[in-house]
């Protein structure tokens, strides 16, 4: 018997995908299909090909919710399909106010804008950040083993002869010096960088990493107009999808990349679940004043979803253009900080070898 080696969960387009093709099936027709048909023809789809080692877990998910002893929700959490707790609160709040037709494909958008804001916030990012690393890593090259190769046979036969080198040369050759009776310490320096990246989302680092994030001011910036983004479009969603608001900002919470802000929605909720008005518990929440008045307005009016999603281009555009100014600043950090040292590391192992020569 051989070991079957595929697809265990849905991955987040996988799982954008899954949510496109129900929610298709559920507006087709003018939406008069069965949500029964339309979930078994969903995962029907999500059966085969490259899911096709999902297709036990999706037939449990159809035969489980047609006995009609279960939701959708529940049948889905309980296959394991990789399915997160804030898209599941979408599906239980629409299911039990019968508004899946309306719920999921502004769920599928919400998930859409996630996915590419996502996606855009690394590969702006990626420039500064591994340029800056790339700089480090050959400037300290340089210093630990290009240096020591060129110089160390003229010092070992004549230790005077650094003297008549040039002051930079002579700076950089006691740098070297230092970092090879303290090799340890650029080792631990250069893994920094990797381990922060590969453990940002575990528990024990996230706190750390978003106080590092909210004391940059670049980056702090890059936080606030990221998170506002998937606020606006999650929001509308999980309004329309029939909870209570205060358990939309509590699910709101759980959709945000960021704690900080997260629980400045969960106190929110708390406030307004105590009697609070929606906009007046939102005055903690550090996203732009519009978002409040837009809150305010649409509680005035019964139109809260309608009014958020008014904010849904201006912030995204708003997105764009903090980001394009924030990669410019950390660029504009890095070439004034870590060009220099490259520079001056380049120029060392260029003279560095002359003068050894002119010793010989």
């Amino acid at each position: 018997m051989g070991i079957e080696i595929g697809i265990s969960s849905l991955a987040l387009g996988d799982r954008i995908e899954f949510f496109r093709t129900l929610s298709s099936w559920l507006t087709s027709g003018s939406g008069q299909m069965p949500v029964s048909e339309a979930v078994r023809n969903t995962c029907d789809a999500f059966s085969r090909d490259e899911y096709k080692t999902l297709a036990n877990r999706m037939n449990r998910v159809v035969v489980e919710f047609e006995s009609g002893q279960t939701t959708l929700v529940h049948a889905l959490r309980q296959a394991g399909l990789g399915f997160t707790d804030q898209e599941l609160s979408v599906l239980d709040a629409a299911e039990r106010s019968n508004q899946l037709r309306i719920a999921i494909p502004e769920l599928v958008e919400a998930l859409e804008m996630r996915m590419n804001s996502t996606r855009s916030l690394y590969r702006q990012l990626a420039m500064p950040v591994v340029g800056g690393f790339m700089l480090i890593v050959m400037s300290l090259g340089v210093a630990m083993f290009m240096l020591p190769l060129v110089l160390g046979p003229v010092l070992d036969r004549k230790p005077d002869a650094i003297n008549e080198f040039p002051s930079i040369v002579r700076g950089f050759w006691y740098f070297s010096v230092w970092m090879q009776d303290n090799w340890f310490v650029p080792l631990v320096l250069l893994a920094i960088p990797p381990v922060l990246f590969l453990t940002r989302n575990t528990e024990t680092m996230k706190p750390f990493v978003e106080r590092i994030i909210w004391r940059l001011a670049p980056l702090r910036r890059i936080s606030i107009a990221f998170n506002g983004v998937l606020v606006v479009y999650f929001m509308p969603a999980l309004v329309r999808s029939g909870m209570p608001i205060h358990d939309v900002l509590r699910a709101v919470a759980r959709s945000l990349e960021n704690r900080m802000i997260g629980n400045n929605f969960r106190i929110a909720a708390s406030e307004h679940e105590a009697g609070m008005r929606v906009g007046d518990a939102l005055a903690r929440v550090p996203l732009k004043g519009s978002f409040r008045s837009a809150v305010e307005a649409g509680e005035k009016t019964g139109q809260i979803a309608e009014r958020i999603e008014d904010l849904k281009k201006p912030y995204a555009a708003e997105y764009d253009r903090i980001m394009r100014r924030a990669v410019g600043t950390l660029m504009l950090i890095v070439m004034a900080g870590l060009l220099p040292l490259f520079i001056v590391s380049m120029y060392t192992s260029l003279v560095a070898p002359i003068f050894a020569l002119m010793e010989f």
